[in-house]
């Protein structure tokens, strides 16, 4: 980041024509009780060399999938993307371009965004979407807020299976909202058909269920929605992966209403948690409820083909307390390296990359439970991301395998997942970049350390 600093005199010159003489009055306002009263504990000044190589130093205690071998997931993946994405991306006229909101946001943005839409409602099999929200969890919240404000109910049945810090963000964004969630019990890692009918009433907004969940369990939407669907006015909303769209039945097929989804696998980093990209789709009749923008493709009085934006006046920049969603933006960077990661890799590519994912995860699945003592915590279908019951401490794994240059995993009675169990199971993800030797190598770190 590129910085300025001004000379004694400059400095001297600002106080002048502000009118006092020292920069301590700028703070008079804020009590001397409060204040800090010793100096800040701050290194001697250095030259431009020193302060590289202080940086240097500072960042090299940074470890991550950019450095170990990462088989953690949990909603962030550690996915391939090629090289000419991040050479796209920084050109001048992406990277350093504000978010542009209603008339200066030009044919070329536009037109990126709507690809963009046209992408994600492909990739779902449902026909709408909108440019892109903040992350998966706030997808899954707006989705909720709109199966409310369309169906004027007050209850939404969530699977207890979906991501925590999903949750989370859920509660926080319906909380005064006068709406209630009702958890759905899974049995198995997953919810079932019957129990998502034992719960429905007349005012079940929306039926919400994650697929592959947090325990990597694929769960039956088909089976769900149909129970959510024999009330007319409940909405099915699907919490998807865009990897798996590639090789599962997507949230469209399995009769979805609505699909919230995170898009940081298309094409985008881990970045030490964000920024990241939500997704949201939906069957055509709730276009006018859809938060956030939409662009539409018309044409000017010349006949020429022309984007726009549109339906735009739910933005509460535009409504105010009329506003069906206060998301007045999106993330048009993100969203466009996603765009550029499923143009390049194309149906097919995107295919291939979800049969790797799965085929690497059944395989490393296979190697780990053959290692007496572990074994699979369910026995369903999933996709590239599975649970295992570890017959030592979860923690002394984790912690021995970063000592060793391995993430082998998310601990699910760890902070990250809000203690999502007491037990001792390991959420282990693979994605098309792991090897066959890394694989095995874990398999051998994971039999040594139950010895």
């Amino acid at each position: 980041m590129d910085y300025t600093q001004i000379t004694d005199a400059q400095h001297e010159e600002m106080l002048s024509i502000i009118g006092i003489d020292h920069v301590d009055r700028l703070f008079d306002v804020i009590p001397e009780s409060i204040r800090c009263q010793e100096g800040l504990d701050l290194s001697p000044p250095q030259s431009e060399l020193e302060l590289q190589r202080s940086l240097t130093e500072m960042a090299s205690h940074n470890v991550g999938a950019h450095n170990m071998v990462c088989f953690m997931g949990c909603g962030a993946y550690d996915h391939f993307y090629p090289a000419l994405i991040d050479q796209l991306i920084s050109r001048g006229e992406f990277l350093t371009s504000y978010t542009p909101y209603q008339a200066e946001a030009s044919q070329g943005t536009l037109q990126a965004f709507f690809e963009f839409q046209t992408q994600i409602a492909q990739v779902t099999g449902l026909e709408i979407a909108n440019s892109s929200l903040y992350d998966g969890a706030t997808a899954v919240a707006e989705a909720a807020i709109l199966a409310v404000n369309t169906t004027r109910r007050h209850t939404v049945l969530v699977a207890s299976t979906m991501h925590p810090e999903y949750l989370a963000v859920l509660r926080t964004c319906l909380a005064d909202l006068h709406v209630n969630i009702t958890m759905l019990t899974a049995t198995n890692g997953k919810v079932l058909p019957e129990t998502v009918r034992e719960e429905m009433s007349d005012d079940i907004a929306a039926v919400i269920v994650q697929s592959p969940n947090i325990w990597g369990q694929i769960e039956d939407w088909d089976g769900c929605f149909e129970v959510t669907h024999e009330d007319a006015k409940t909405l099915a909303v699907a919490v998807f992966n865009p990897i798996a769209c590639g090789l599962l039945k997507t949230p469209g097929e399995c009769g979805a209403d609505l699909a919230a989804g995170e898009g940081q696998p298309l094409g985008n980093a881990l970045n030490f948690g964000g920024p990241y990209l939500g997704l949201l789709a939906a069957k055509e009749k709730f276009v006018r409820k859809m938060p956030g923008r939409l662009v539409g493709m018309t044409k000017d009085e010349d006949g020429r083909r022309v984007f726009c934006l549109t339906l735009q006046t739910r933005e509460q920049h535009i409504r105010g307390a009329k506003a069906t969603s206060n998301v007045c933006t999106n993330q048009g960077l993100i969203a466009l390296r996603a765009s550029m990661f499923m143009t390049t890799v194309g149906r097919e590519g995107l295919t291939e990359v979800a049969s790797h994912c799965w085929h690497k995860a059944h395989y490393l699945a296979e190697q780990i439970t053959a290692i007496d003592g572990w074994e699979l915590t369910f026995d369903g279908d999933f996709f590239n991301e599975f649970t295992v019951n570890c017959p030592v401490d979860v923690t002394h794994i984790v912690d021995s395998g970063k000592e060793r240059g391995v993430l082998v995993g998310v601990a699910a009675n760890g902070r990250r997942m809000r203690k999502l169990s007491e037990g001792n199971e390991l959420i282990i993800a693979v994605t098309e970049k792991r090897t066959r030797h890394e694989m095995d190598a874990l398999v051998s770190l994971l039999k040594e350390l139950s010895t």
